[in-house]
């Protein structure tokens, strides 16, 4: 079983470690991490969790919680990014186990649906997001943009919405 909480500025040196191991990317210094914490932060209905097995941290992920006026009567919907497991236990159900969390904490604020995004080559995240439950659902687009010249690359990939 996970103990999966909110994570607080002293988990800064964690979560860096998390995201660096994603991937295997170059992790972000500690002023940048701590300068979008602050940012993330300051944005009702956006966390970011972090997920301990034996008082051990194993994994994180965020949720936005955003209004929508697309449908009758007042709606949520939830956003689920950033569900990173550390590379030592993946595979054994952390990852199933932190998005049905986030599945429970979006119904519980009154989310009609949960959203994710995931990048087209990604074969077996997909399949782990159908395995639970999730189906795809039209497209996602992306357009990169550069503060000094504006839109400079542009890709469309498939999305699991």
């Amino acid at each position: 079983m996970l103990d999966i909480r909110l994570a607080n500025p002293e988990d800064l040196p964690l979560l860096i470690q998390l995201y660096a191991e994603m991937d295997g990317d170059e992790p972000l210094s500690s002023d940048r991490a701590a300068q979008v914490f602050d940012e993330i932060n300051q944005i009702p209905n956006y966390h970011i969790y972090l997920a301990f097995q034996d008082q051990e941290p194993v994994g994180t992920f965020t949720l936005l919680y955003a209004p929508t006026m697309m449908h009758r009567g007042y709606h949520k919907f939830a956003v689920l990014d950033s569900v990173t497991v550390t590379p030592k236990v993946r595979g054994k159900g952390i990852g199933s186990q932190m998005v049905k969390a986030a599945l429970q904490l979006s119904a519980e604020v009154g989310c009609y649906k949960l959203m994710l995004s995931s990048n087209i080559r990604r074969d077996r995240a997909h399949k782990f997001y159908q395995e639970l439950g999730f189906e795809q659902h039209g497209w996602s687009f992306k357009c990169v943009l550069n503060r000094e010249q504006g839109m400079v690359n542009t890709e469309r990939s498939r999305s699991v919405h």
